[in-house]
């Protein structure tokens, strides 16, 4: 895809595909051209700039502006631009227009125009405000998005909704048939991992696979550990390491130790966690791991996975800057005052657990 908008990409994703993203880089000007004609050509431009660089690929280029009454409203410059904008499109209805282009590794191209009217409320101006403030409206064409902090702002839609996000589904679906493709051959095929106990051949693999990520030792508030050394278990599918997690035992508890999925969101690390869960069952542990407190990605994944919140380790940071002073020095590991406005900044561990289906009196 000739495009680094999240909300192309998620329009994408969301349909089962996961493309490749390439940023064209190109000029997107387009000045003195309709809208119409204007998101065609820029389509076109961006498609044509990522597939000279990419053979081999189908490359897929989009472009949307915003048109009213004629004018091309693309994205603001400016707060008060932005303003003017919403000033213009209260109580009215634009036209979303997305051009798209496909080309093919035999540079054969497809180019077609997607649109959808928009009906716009009128927003007060307090309300005006507060959508400027956020900053949304910057990055947006038009100055608006149906799926974002606008989206109560906009009384409907006739046509395509996921055209409005930048990329039509429906017309995207017709331009592959135009090239002998259907669009279910893109969609991503389900990972079936067979997970086995880590083998001595995999020690090495691991072992380079964590200290990237996190530089070793790893740190947990029970000690620390090279988890190459570690019980573990790896997630596989024909023949390649999709991921792995690792642990440690004691008398009454399991703790995982690391969990790296190397593909996300096809669910390595929910079949490993399910796993690790199993086998504390089996032995009647508690099954328990700690993550950090910034780390919200993986706060909402463990909790998702049914983990309670066991316990807050305050100050864990100081713990993390003693053991590995120089990557805490690279990485940024920050304090409150340093990490300054807005920021979340590393402090805590947040503790959760499985609890045992039964646990024996100690």
């Amino acid at each position: 895809m000739a495009s680094g908008s999240p909300a192309r990409l998620r329009v994408l994703r969301q349909a089962g595909i996961d493309p490749v993203v390439s940023v064209s880089g190109v000029d997107e000007s387009a000045d003195g051209l309709a809208t119409e004609v204007a998101v065609e050509v820029l389509a076109e431009r961006k498609a044509s700039a990522v597939s000279r660089g990419t053979p081999g690929f189908l490359v897929l280029g989009c472009d949307s502006l915003l048109d009213l009454d004629g004018s091309t409203l693309p994205k603001p410059s400016s707060q008060s631009q932005a303003l003017e904008m919403w000033r213009r499109l209260s109580g009215r209805t634009g036209t979303l227009f997305t051009g798209h282009c496909l080309i093919d590794d035999a540079d054969r191209r497809v180019t077609a125009v997607a649109a959808t009217a928009v009906h716009f409320g009128t927003p007060t101006g307090a309300e005006l405000v507060a959508y400027l403030k956020s900053g949304e409206p910057m990055q947006l064409a038009g100055a608006f998005s149906i799926d974002g902090l606008g989206a109560p702002f906009v009384k409907g839609i006739e046509g395509d909704a996921s055209n409005v996000l930048g990329l039509s589904l429906p017309l995207l679906r017709k331009m592959l048939l135009e090239f002998g493709l259907r669009v279910f051959e893109f969609w991503r095929t389900p990972l079936t991992p067979t997970l086995r106990r880590i083998a001595a051949a995999d020690r090495t693999w691991l072992a380079e696979l964590i200290e990237a990520g996190w530089g070793l030792p790893v740190v947990s508030i029970s000690g620390l550990y090279d988890p190459s050394t570690l019980n573990g278990i790896v997630a596989e599918q024909d023949g390649e390491l999709l991921g792995a997690l690792t642990y440690r035992m004691d008398e009454y508890d399991m703790e995982v130790v690391t969990l790296n999925s190397l593909i996300e969101n096809r669910g390595i690390g929910s079949a490993l966690l399910a796993e690790a869960r199993r086998i504390a069952r089996a032995s009647n542990r508690r099954l328990w791991l700690i993550t950090t407190n910034e780390n919200s990605r993986a706060i909402a994944f463990y909790q998702r996975r049914g983990m309670e919140m066991a316990a807050l380790h305050r100050n864990f940071a100081d713990e993390v800057r003693e053991a590995k002073p120089l990557l805490a020095a690279d990485s940024g590991l920050l304090s409150g005052a340093e990490a300054g406005h807005g920021a979340i900044a590393f402090r805590h561990a947040i503790e959760f657990e499985y609890p045992p289906d039964r646990r024996s009196v100690r």
